[in-house]
C-alpha cells in the first residue's frame, strides 16, 4: 500500500471519527433534555400530590388531578424508556468511536512503517548511485 492511499484512508477515518464524536454529543444533549423533562414531570407529580393532600377537593377536582397524575406517570415511563434507549445508543456510538480510534492508530503505525520503508529504499538507491559514481571516477582515473 502506498503512502497516498494510507493518507486518504486516514483522512476518511478521521472524518468518520469526527462524525461519531458529533453524534455522541448530539445524543448526550438529547439525553440531557430527556432527563430535564423527567425532572419536570417529577416536580409536577409532587406538586399535584401536595395539592391533593393540602386542600379539601371536590370529587370532580380529585378525579381531574388523579387522571392528570396517571397521565404524568405514563409520560414519565415513556421518558424513562427514551432515556434508556438514548443510553444504549450512546454506548453503541462510543464503541464505534473507540473502534475507529483504534483503526486510526493502526493506520498511523502502518503509515510510519511505509515511510520508513520508502526512506530505506531511497537511501539504498542513493547509496547505489553514489557507489556507481565512485566506480566511474575510479575507472576514469585508471
Amino acid at each position: 500500500m502506498d503512502k497516498k492511499r494510507i493518507d486518504r484512508i486516514i483522512e476518511i477515518k478521521e472524518k468518520l471519527r469526527q462524525d461519531k464524536e458529533r453524534e455522541i454529543e448530539e445524543t448526550v444533549s438529547k439525553m440531557s433534555c430527556i432527563c430535564d423533562e423527567i425532572r419536570s414531570v417529577d416536580n409536577d407529580i409532587e406538586k399535584n400530590y401536595e395539592k391533593i393532600s393540602e386542600t379539601p377537593l371536590t370529587g370532580n377536582d380529585f378525579a381531574v388531578i388523579k387522571d392528570y397524575l396517571e397521565y404524568l406517570d405514563i409520560t414519565k415511563t415513556s421518558l424513562i424508556c427514551e432515556k434508556e434507549s438514548a443510553q444504549e445508543q450512546i454506548d453503541v456510538l462510543k464503541a464505534e468511536f473507540f473502534e475507529i480510534a483504534r483503526e486510526l492508530k493502526m493506520l498511523c503505525t502502518l503509515k510510519e512503517k511505509v515511510a520508513r520503508v520508502i526512506k530505506k529504499s531511497q537511501n539504498r538507491r542513493e547509496q547505489k548511485m553514489l557507489d556507481d559514481m565512485a566506480l566511474r571516477l575510479e575507472d576514469k582515473r585508471m
